[in-house]
């Protein structure tokens, strides 16, 4: 028996409980069950789990009998598991096809960050929203903004408030009917882009999609479980309340680098984008980088800070000079070694729109201790 092979694309987490730790298996998409808890033990046993290692490698590893009372209980957990959808295979193809044509019938996008990133009540929102911009250290202007392109974070509102803050004063002024949103894409790769055609809904209400030929169904699953341009919808319905604008939702994956994909796609979204003749703001959805432990790294993110910082202004002054080589340059010679997660919206963002050069409002860094692991991140605007 050959083992299957563990789906790349379910998140897993560790979750500690007295002096036990555990794992958490979760599916973005929605495809498996779950999320479900193991006992962090069970991490060996998922290893094997690549669709190439056989049942008596995995006991001849172990030093147990392939017929004996340990194989046998790693046999029945594999069942369950493929059974629910865990595992690459018939099991979670038929529970995939599924999960799509029920998304597919669906006619808005929900949200999935309400009761966690930001309250559910409307009314709770709003007043939330309104501390965010009170609390930012800029003075509110009323000249019409010259902004046609700004980066905002798309990190938890409740770690950064001043950052996001900081930029209400300039997008509020804005004067567009279209926003084109080019966000990273945390759990969908293979296609450089996707564009859904739902309105996004949020406790704020809808915001349309403006009608476009870039839909591909299969991929829109993508913008099932994406934060990353539904925390800037909010912000939009905060700030622009009473207008009517429409938006055009883009996650960016990593294979944009492939072959001419950023040159390919940046043109496609240029020319549709110049033949609606709207007024229209383009907003990147991106952090900088991400360091510690929970991403990867051995050491703690306190002892890479001051390192992070000087990286992090290197790609902030590329960025503010509109010096788009630069900024490859500059992150392909470390590999992106500090996961900057803004990186492919960002280089698309620019490949497509000219502007003039940028300014940063706001920077921070936050640390979360209990993972020994942090996340930088800034606000950009360019007129």
């Amino acid at each position: 028996m050959t083992l299957p092979a563990f789906r790349v694309d379910v998140q897993i987490s560790t979750y500690q409980e007295g002096a036990e730790q555990y794992l958490v298996l979760h599916d973005p998409f929605g495809i498996a069950e779950g999320p479900i808890m193991l006992h962090a033990d069970m991490v060996d046993i998922l290893s094997f789990c690549d669709g190439e290692t056989t049942i008596s490698d995995l006991a001849a590893s172990a030093g147990v009998d392939v017929d004996g009372p340990e194989i046998m209980q790693i046999r029945a957990f594999i069942v369950q598991l493929e059974e629910i959808g865990y595992f690459e295979g018939a099991h979670s193809e038929r529970r995939r096809s599924e999960t799509i044509a029920s998304w597919t019938q669906m006619p808005t996008r929900p949200p999935v960050c309400a009761g966690n990133t930001y309250p559910e009540d409307p009314e709770v929102l709003r007043a939330f929203l309104a501390n965010m911009e009170s609390g930012s250290p800029l003075q509110p202007t009323h000249r019409p903004s010259a902004v046609r392109m700004a980066l905002l974070p798309h990190i938890d509102f409740r770690v950064a408030p001043h950052v996001y803050g900081a930029a209400f004063h300039e997008l509020r002024l804005v004067d567009a009917d279209l926003v084109v949103m080019i966000g990273t894409s945390h759990y969908w790769d293979g296609d450089p882009i996707v564009v859904t055609n739902k309105p996004f809904e949020t406790p704020l209400g809808l915001v349309p999609v403006i009608d476009h030929p870039l839909y591909e169904p299969l991929a829109d699953i993508a913008h099932k479980p994406e934060h990353s341009l539904e925390l800037h919808v909010v912000l939009l319905q905060h700030l622009w309340q009473g207008r009517t604008f429409e938006i055009l939702p883009v996650l960016v994956t990593h294979s944009i680098f492939d072959a001419n994909n950023v040159e390919t796609t940046a043109s496609k979204l240029r020319e549709f984008v110049a033949s609606t003749g709207r007024k229209t703001l383009w907003l990147i959805s991106g952090d900088l980088a991400h360091v510690g432990r929970k991403f990867g790294d051995d050491v703690p993110a306190q002892m890479l800070e001051g390192e992070v910082r000087d990286a992090d202004q290197q790609l902030i002054k590329a960025l503010e000079d509109r010096n788009l080589s630069q900024y490859r340059t500059i992150i392909s010679q470390h590999n992106n070694r500090y996961r900057v997660c803004g990186y492919a919206p960002t280089v698309l963002a620019h490949a497509i729109h000219g502007v003039g050069k940028g300014r940063t409002i706001a920077y921070d860094l936050w640390n979360e201790e209990e993972t020994q692991s942090a996340v930088s991140f800034a606000t950009i605007v360019w007129d």
